[in-house]
């Protein structure tokens, strides 16, 4: 077993992944995307199933084993058959969220894979009290998804205001999705424009971007040959207007966001830009930590799991 590692050098891959489901139909494009993604990175699938009873545990039918498990065993092998991955499978009683950050722990995935509780076509995405927690707590990157896996992550946008939790961001996308092509978005505004000329700044402000953002490549460490890859874009206005815009008009499979950005609204949870991008974006969304805001692996807080739970 491996210790999941924030400073992971971008030439490796995940070596494991977490699939946290409740045998739900509602999981069955987390599934997909799971295994998907253990196919193409050669990693171990671990599927977690969570009970939040002893009762459900208990032996059933002709088979003398819990029919939980009996039926994810099933799920498992149907979803992997044909495939070249090795999966296993967990059993864990108690909270959801408390349980998948401990398996987190224990298997030392390099990502947690998660669906939506529900959503609308066009709308915002119900995640879960789960998938809100996960979020939230987990040191490693959590995918939410809420597309079908039709096709590898093939166009990637990287959300970033320069700060450390974005270089994470990016670091991360560059791991996992080497071969996908990624936009970098930075979202620039004119302080105080209510009080001085917009358009007569606008040029000085965007000139201090583009220098900013040559110095956070510079500063994140990443290859040259990574930067070249890069489509590094910098335009003015909201960061959740441009990012939504982009999304829609490129047609992108997976957002990328970090969380304790440089705006000074972020607190100990979830930023807020993070989290509007995460409820309200039509695409798939990795969630991505910075390493210095969360040490250590912290359960969970205790109580009942609402919609989404695992």
């Amino acid at each position: 077993m491996h210790a999941y590692d924030a400073s992971t050098p971008l030439d490796i891959p995940p070596r494991g992944i977490l699939l946290a489901t409740d045998l739900s139909c509602r999981c069955d494009r987390a599934q997909d995307r799971a295994v998907r993604l253990a196919e193409r990175w050669g990693a171990t699938l671990h599927l977690l199933h969570v009970v939040e009873h002893a009762a459900a545990l208990a032996p059933a039918w002709r088979h003398g084993r819990p029919a939980r498990e009996v039926l994810a065993e099933r799920r498992l092998r149907a979803a992997t058959e044909g495939r070249a991955v090795r999966a296993e499978l967990l059993l864990r009683q108690g909270s959801p969220p408390s349980a998948i950050l401990d398996a987190a722990q224990e298997t030392a995935c390099d990502v947690i894979v998660a669906g939506i509780a529900r959503g609308d076509t066009i709308g915002r995405a119900i995640l879960g009290s789960t998938v809100e927690r996960l979020v939230h707590r987990a040191p490693m990157p959590v995918l939410v998804v809420k597309n079908r896996a039709e096709r590898d992550y093939d166009r990637l946008v990287v959300a970033t205001d320069f700060s450390p939790s974005s270089a994470q961001a990016l670091r991360q996308a560059l791991r996992l999705f080497p071969d996908a092509r990624k936009t970098l978005l930075h979202a620039y505004r004119v302080p105080f424009e209510g009080f001085i000329s917009k358009d007569a700044n606008r040029e000085e402000m965007l000139g201090n971007a583009r220098q900013r953002c040559a110095t956070f490549l510079a500063d994140a460490a990443i290859p040259q040959s990574a930067r070249d890859g890069l489509d590094c874009r910098i335009e003015y206005g909201s960061p959740d207007d441009l990012i939504a815009a982009h999304v829609w008009d490129a047609d992108v499979d997976l957002a990328v966001v970090g969380t304790h950005g440089s705006s000074g609204v972020f607190d100990i949870l979830i930023g807020s830009t993070a989290e509007r991008l995460l409820e309200y974006l039509p695409c798939d969304v990795l969630v991505v930590r910075e390493p210095r805001s969360l040490p250590a692996m912290q359960p969970a807080t205790a109580g009942a799991a609402g919609p989404g739970a695992a």
